[in-house]
This record gives structure tokens, C-alpha cells and sequence, in this order.
């Protein structure tokens, strides 16, 4: 095993087959209060990664890019040798990268679907469904009553952005069939926005966007018989009060596949239509206290029965081996912990190569193998490191793979199949000693939840010429909302927005993914309780440091950050002294069925958890500095979820500053505004 001083190594989200570069998106520097803030150009060089990993077609090389150098490994005599010529009689690694086209825009479908053997292609025109011959372009009016409100071969906003449902047409693998949405947006009240709000004249923008607790949108299916010209209706159930999505035709075509909700987000089927009939039937039914995971894999063997399942069942995502009849075959990933990906299925020897956080820090990815009859469960790294970037030899004995922490950087190792060291390929030079002109690298950190047992997670960064004599105002940028992890265990050398003279840190608090379920539903029917707790005790647990200034805390987030930047200085005056609110909701009335119903139900269910959610009952305590920032076209969160929070303050009489950005949608820079306010409210005023 290599020694631990040359283990450089990053924390990576997932296991990926081809090296993929991170990089980070600063904040523009502002043009106040001077250049001399700007980030610094030097960073530390991440030599220890590997790219263009291939196999010689004996089995007897691997041949791997590192920086403009091309390296030959000879496997047998474990020797590397730098190549100045190109190289011949090698094979690709083992996973084969397929070409997708681009998705349709944010919160759409696609409205064209080409058949997979070229000769058809189905389009939503007008809101109905036409399918065109390629070759004789003639045409087949398959649906013709459609409209914007009843429409067949696409969905809704809510549909696309909350249930990554960007098709409305499915073609089976023949070629034979289509199967398509017919969708009843008629119960669903309209939101209107502005839009060209620079122009002479503005723009009326409709949506159909169902609020929580109002009506939803209903889906059903339908399949288009080719030969006979024929439409079967698919048998959904008899609830409107569900959503069904995620379609697809199982890989011999003979049903349709989808995946079928119930409103409250519990109860998850796995439904197969008869393509011929339309009769349906479960294979599948996983239900949950809390909410139950929309999108679990699914993923077939070869012989099309067989798949691997991903339940959450046991509070902690895992693997099972099922069929299509329902049955139960084995388990496959035992364990406390969170699996992240399948890695490589071999079903030739027989083997699934996955990914999971089981290591003793929770945001360590490691590499794992067990036998498709669920035996000989092995976990094949041991570093306490993150991993990723998996390369796995063709004739499956060896596996390049790697490593790296948030102070680390990478570093990659090759090991043989059963996790046995062999080399270090790549690694990344010591860090040399600080001089004052070099990054200060980040730190991860840890403190306890209220209730005594939770560690949070998050990270720390310095500015350049970190002084611990001297005080620091710091500031949280965090996200905080459900499904997304901000805090991972990846090498960064610095965070340029520290030059303006802060310390930094990103907060993953209870209610954020990859922790297990009781971590996950810690802020069930309760958002912005929990979370904002958690981020108040990681400014206690910072304070505590002589280098940070107590007095001087700010924080900032967008969308669901933005709301719990907002909730924070609301609810923790005392603490908080300055926010930016970048796009949050202020009311989660304001805000979608899917996503809000999922951790909130509805507001006649839980009338409290929404009064305790809602920024707008706690604008009377404010006594920080607050920056509201909106985009007037966001069609995710409204404007009008700013305009009530304005109102709310302007009657308190409470002060505040604002931003709007008449042509953004929920995405909008504008950082260069707020961390002139963080600059001006919790650094000038010492100056």
C-alpha cells in the first residue's frame, strides 16, 4: 500500500467511467472597492489525474494520459514507460459512451421522437400527435382534438421539472408501436408572467402551474398500433390523484413500462401495460413513511427479466436482484450505508462493481463488487478517501481508479480486481510550504445536530493571505434543500470570493441527500425548521474560533438557499446579521404539487408546518441587512414569491434592499452584487 503522504486525493459525487473535470464558476470580482481584491492567478496543479485510460489487446499494457504526457504500464513487470510516438494494438475502455441528443429547454418535452430504426418519426404539433414517414414523408394523423389544456404527446412544466419527464412519445424497440401521453391540464389554474419586459411592448406568458394543494394535471397513456392503425388506451388505475411517469417499453417491447405515485409521494409502483391489450399490473411496490424516491435505478440484465432494483426499504438505499413477474431473486448491497452508482455490471463472470458512501466518513465514495447471486461481497478500497473515475481492464483482473480529499489533491492508483494495490499512476506533487501568495486550502469540519448525535458536514475556505491573528467576518453560501449535496469530499484549492476579505463555508444540514433516510426526511412536513437550526449551530460552532467574528455573519443561497439565507436572519437575529435571498420561496403555498407536497404535503394536511415554513410570518423580527434578488420571468420561482415578501416588509416597516433582472428566468449572475453587499455591510464599516 502507498504511503499515506503521497494519497492526494478528492472527494468526487459519483464514480465516473471517463475522467470529467470540475470546475469551479466564481464570482465576478466587483469593481468596489478595488482590483487589488481580485483572486489570485496561481493555483495548486492536479497532476495526480488520468485521462485516455486504454487496454492493450493482449492484456498486457495500460496505456493512460497524465498532463501532455503520454505513459505505457507494463502490467507483468509493473514498470511505466513515457511514450513519444503513437501506439497501436490497444482497446477502449470498458464502457462505451453513448451519443444523446440534447435536452429539450428547462421545464419542456421533446416534441419530436424518431423511431429506432429510422423509418418513423412521432411529433407533437398543435398538441396533438402526428407520426411522418421519413421516406415518403406522408403523413398519419394519429390524435386530432388536442389543445394547450388537453393535450396528447406531451406534458406540463411541473411534469418535466419535477419528474425529469422530458418526453411525451415512446417508440418500442420494433418500431411498431407509440406510446404517447394524453394530458388533462384543464384542472390546473394558469400563472401568468411578463415577459420582453425591456421592449416597447411586454409579452403575456402562460403556464399551467398547479400550486401546492391546488388541482393537478391528469396523465394517462395511450399506444398507437402501426399495423392497424389502431389506439389502445393503457390502464393507469383509477385515481386522478397520481402521477405517472418515467415510461418506457421493457427491452422485447411486449409492455410498457411506467412508474405510477400516489399524490402524497409514498406509495411508488412499478406498473407493465400489454401493449396489445392495455391491461396493466404491478411488478413492483415500494412505500415509505415520509416520501418515497420517485426515480429509483432500474436497470435490466441481457436477458430482459431480470433487473437491479435500487429500495430504499431499510433506510438506506440499496440493491436488489428482481424479474419482471415480481418476483424477489436476492439481495445485493447489504450494509448501513447509501449506494451511489453501478460502476460495471459484468454478467459474463457474473459480477456488480458499485459505488457507496460506506466509508467511515460519510462522504467518502468507495468501490464495491459482489456476485449477481448477491455472495462474495467485497469492498474493494480501503483509503479514507474519496473515489472516483473508475477504469475497469476488458478481461476484468485489473482496475484503475481515483482518490482525493478536500484538502488532498488527486491522486490514482492501480489495483488488481480484488482490490489489491499495484501502483500509483498519477500523483499529485506535495503541497509546498505557504508563502503568503498561495491558496489556503480548504477544510472539511464537522459538529454535532442538536440532538447529540448527527454530525453535519461542511467546508471551510480562507482567503490567500489568511492572518489567524486577525478577525474575519464569515459567510455561509450554502443550498441546504432537499436532493442536493453541496458538501463533498473534492480536492479545491480555493474559493476566489474569499479575496474580498471573508471566510467562507458550505453547510450540508439535515435534509440533504446521501446520509440515509432519517438524515434525508430529518425536515419531513417541517422545511425550514430543522435545516435553519442546523446552519444557526454551525455559526455557533464556527464563532467559536478566534479568527472568525461573531459579529459579523452573513449568508447567501439561491432558490431554496435563497429561502433559508431569508429564514436564517429571520429566525436567528442575534446570529445573522447580513443576507442575499437569490430566487427563494418565500411561502411554499406559492411554490409546485411535486416538489413541495413531497417534503410538505398539502396545506390542508399541514396547515402549521406551512405557517412555520412561511418567511412571511417572521419578517417583524428582522434586524440584519437583507438583499432580495429575482429574476421577473422565473417560471420555477415566481416573482410573485419576492413582490409578498416585499409587501409583508414594507408594512413592518422594515428595511431592505433589492435587485431585479427584467430578462432572467431562476438562473441570473448578479454575485457581483452581492458580495459588494457583503463588502459593504460587514467589512467597511471596521475600515
Amino acid at each position: 500500500m502507498p504511503h499515506l503522504k503521497h494519497i492526494r486525493l478528492l472527494v468526487g459525487l459519483s464514480f465516473f467511467c471517463f475522467f470529467i473535470g470540475c470546475s469551479q464558476n466564481p464570482a465576478s470580482p466587483p469593481k468596489e472597492p478595488s482590483p487589488a481584491l481580485r483572486p489570485p492567478e496561481n493555483q495548486l496543479p492536479h497532476e495526480g489525474t488520468v485521462a485516455r485510460v486504454l487496454w492493450s489487446e493482449d492484456g498486457a499494457y495500460l496505456y493512460y494520459t497524465c498532463g501532455n504526457q503520454r505513459f505505457r504500464f507494463d502490467l507483468e513487470r509493473k514498470e511505466r514507460t513515457s511514450l513519444y510516438r503513437e501506439y497501436q494494438g490497444v482497446v477502449s475502455a470498458n464502457i462505451t459512451l453513448e451519443r444523446r441528443r440534447d435536452d429539450p429547454p428547462r421545464g419542456r418535452q421533446h416534441m419530436t421522437e424518431p423511431s429506432p430504426d429510422g423509418n418513423w418519426t412521432a411529433v407533437c404539433r398543435d398538441w396533438n400527435v402526428v407520426i411522418q414517414n421519413n421516406h415518403t414523408k406522408d403523413e398519419i394523423q394519429v390524435t386530432t382534438e388536442g389543445n394547450r389544456k388537453f393535450r396528447y404527446g406531451a406534458a406540463s412544466w411541473v411534469y418535466s421539472e419535477e419528474l425529469g419527464q422530458i418526453n411525451g412519445m415512446w417508440w418500442a424497440p420494433d418500431s411498431d408501436h407509440l406510446a404517447f401521453y394524453q394530458f388533462d391540464e384543464r384542472p390546473v389554474k394558469d400563472f401568468y408572467l411578463l415577459g420582453d419586459l425591456t421592449r416597447i411592448n411586454t409579452a403575456l406568458l402562460i403556464e399551467g402551474y398547479p400550486k401546492a394543494g391546488q388541482p393537478n394535471p391528469v396523465a394517462t397513456l395511450l399506444i398507437y398500433h402501426l399495423e392497424s392503425k389502431t389506439i389502445t388506451p393503457v390502464d393507469c388505475g383509477d385515481q386522478t390523484e397520481q402521477y405517472i411517469y418515467h415510461v418506457r417499453f421493457r427491452p422485447d417491447g411486449r409492455e410498457l413500462l411506467f412508474n405510477r405515485l400516489n399524490r402524497r409521494q409514498n406509495r411508488l409502483q412499478v406498473m407493465a401495460a400489454d401493449v396489445h391489450t392495455g391491461q396493466s399490473r404491478a411488478v413492483l411496490t415500494e412505500t415509505q413513511k415520509t416520501f418515497q424516491k420517485d426515480l429509483p435505478l432500474m436497470r435490466f440484465l441481457a436477458d430482459g427479466q431480470r433487473f437491479i432494483w435500487e429500495t430504499e426499504k431499510t433506510g438506506w438505499p440499496r440493491y436488489e436482484l428482481r424479474r419482471l413477474d415480481g418476483s424477489f431473486i436476492c439481495n445485493l448491497t447489504p450494509g448501513r450505508y447509501v449506494v451511489s452508482g453501478i460502476q460495471y455490471l459484468d454478467e459474463a463472470g457474473g459480477w456488480l462493481f458499485y459505488s457507496a458512501y460506506s466509508d467511515q466518513n460519510p462522504l467518502n465514495l468507495q468501490l464495491h463488487k459482489v456476485r449477481l447471486d448477491g455472495t462474495d461481497q467485497k469492498r474493494l478500497t480501503n483509503l479514507p478517501f474519496n473515489h472516483s473515475n473508475l477504469y475497469i481492464s476488458p478481461d476484468k483482473k485489473w482496475f484503475v481508479i481515483q482518490y482525493e480529499a478536500v484538502d488532498s489533491p488527486p491522486a490514482t492508483l492501480l489495483y488488481d480486481i480484488e482490490g489489491n494495490y499495484v501502483a500509483a499512476l498519477a500523483q499529485s506533487a506535495d503541497r509546498p510550504a505557504e508563502t503568503g501568495s498561495e491558496p489556503v486550502l480548504p477544510e472539511l469540519f464537522s459538529y454535532k445536530a442538536d440532538d447529540g448525535i448527527t454530525d453535519i458536514y461542511g467546508i471551510l475556505y480562507k482567503p490567500s493571505n489568511f492572518d489567524p491573528r486577525k478577525k474575519y467576518p464569515l459567510v455561509l453560501d450554502i443550498y441546504g434543500g432537499p436532493g442536493s449535496q453541496r458538501v463533498r469530499n473534492q480536492y479545491q484549492t480555493h474559493n476566489p470570493n474569499t479575496e474580498y476579505g471573508f471566510i467562507i463555508a458550505h453547510i450540508d444540514n439535515r435534509g440533504t441527500p446521501n446520509r440515509g433516510k432519517a438524515f434525508e426526511t430529518a425536515t419531513y412536513l417541517r422545511l425550514g425548521t430543522v435545516d435553519v437550526k442546523d446552519l444557526a449551530d454551525g455559526v455557533k460552532f464556527l464563532r467559536q474560533r478566534p479568527y472568525i467574528d461573531g459579529s459579523r455573519v452573513g449568508i447567501v443561497g439561491h432558490s431554496y438557499g435563497g429561502y433559508l439565507a431569508l429564514m436564517a436572519l429571520l429566525k436567528y437575529p442575534d446570529l445573522f446579521h447580513a443576507a442575499v435571498d437569490r430566487a427563494g420561496p418565500t411561502n411554499w403555498s406559492n411554490y409546485d404539487t411535486i416538489w413541495t407536497e413531497r417534503y410538505m404535503r398539502t396545506p390542508q394536511e399541514n396547515p402549521e408546518g406551512y405557517r412555520l415554513g412561511s418567511c412571511l410570518n417572521f419578517v417583524s423580527q428582522l434586524k440584519g441587512k437583507l438583499l432580495i434578488m429575482h429574476g421577473l420571468v422565473d417560471d420555477n420561482v415566481h416573482p410573485n414569491n419576492a413582490f409578498q415578501l416585499i409587501d409583508a416588509l414594507d408594512q413592518a416597516g422594515k428595511k431592505y434592499e433589492s435587485r431585479f433582472f427584467p430578462g432572467s428566468g431562476h438562473g441570473f449572475d448578479g454575485r457581483d452584487t452581492q458580495w459588494e453587499f457583503f463588502y459593504r455591510h460587514l467589512i467597511l464599516p471596521l475600515k
